[in-house]
Order: structure tokens, then sequence, then C-alpha cells
């Protein structure tokens, strides 16, 4: 009982953590995918935001294995439109990565998620990170330009934020 009433707690305070998340700081300026050509300025696009904390002793294996997804991610034909990632240190037990991607269709995402390469990096970090995600539509106009470090960081604050509308999961 004590170790479930821990977990909980853990959750909780990581829950908590997540949402009043605004730091934008180690922001890589926004890249689109190898198959981005022409972006519908009136499309809604599927955008994932993941946000993990960890203890510092996991970024080594973490940044390796993030590296490993990257290549996958950036392959042709992923449905990637575009990305940019963070990574922030708050203590030594507090080392937070953060991913934003927008995708084609909502079905690239969740064929990226599937890969090999990503499901490894899960299966391999499930004890030592804890994730949260934030799922929304993004107009195409919304979107920064690629390599402008200021429309980044104002496009990932409004994710963070709340401003686009809630991509209720597929059940």
């Amino acid at each position: 009982m004590c170790s479930q009433s821990k977990t909980a707690i853990r959750q909780n305070i990581v829950t908590a953590m997540h949402k009043k998340d605004q730091y934008i700081g180690l922001l890589k300026p926004w890249v689109i995918g190898p198959n981005t050509t022409m972006i519908d300025k009136d499309k809604e696009y599927f955008t994932v935001a993941t946000w993990g904390t960890m203890h510092t002793s996991s970024s080594f294996k973490f940044a390796w294995l993030t590296s490993k997804i990257g290549k996958q991610l950036h392959s042709e034909g992923s449905g990637l439109i575009g990305e940019t990632r963070q990574v922030s240190t708050w203590g030594f037990s507090d080392f937070r990565a953060e991913t934003f991607t927008v995708w084609q269709e909502r079905e690239d995402m969740a064929k990226f998620y599937k890969s090999s390469a990503h499901k490894n990096a899960m299966t391999s970090m499930k004890d030592d990170v804890s994730f949260r995600v934030r799922r929304v539509w993004v107009k195409g106009s919304d979107l920064p330009t690629p390599g402008d470090s200021k429309a980044t960081k104002a496009f990932v604050l409004r994710i963070k934020s709340g401003d686009f509308p809630e991509a209720v999961k597929k059940s």
C-alpha cells in the first residue's frame, strides 16, 4: 500500500510539473521533415508535444537513444512536417526533455511511434522517465519558419499555454 501511494504521489507531482512548465530555453530552431514541400495554411495538422523528466544520470542514455530515433524520424516517407526539441536541467534529479512534432496525418505519427527505434527507446527508458503528452491541432499558418528561433519559441509557448485545440485520443 505504501509503495502505491508513493507512486501515486510521484505521478501527481510530475503531472503538476508538466502543467505549469512554460520554460523555453535550449530550444532548437524549427526543422522541416524530408518530404515537406507545401504547407496548407488552412489545414489543421496533428501535433504532439512530449515532455519527460528523469534523473540526470539517465540523460546520456536518453541522448543516445534520441539520436537513433532522430534518424528514423527524418527518414523519407515518415510523414513528419517539422519538429523541434529542447532539454533543461532543474537540479540533479530533474533533467527534462521535450519534443514538438507536426505530422501530415495522425496515422503517420502512430506508425512512427510503433517503429522499432521508438519502441526500443520507450522500452529501454520506461523505468527512468516519467512522460506526459499533449496532442493538439495546429493550422499550417501557425507553423514557424524553418530556422527561425524566435518564431519557434513563440510556437512552442502557444502549445504549452493551451492555445491550440486538443486532439482527443482516438479510441
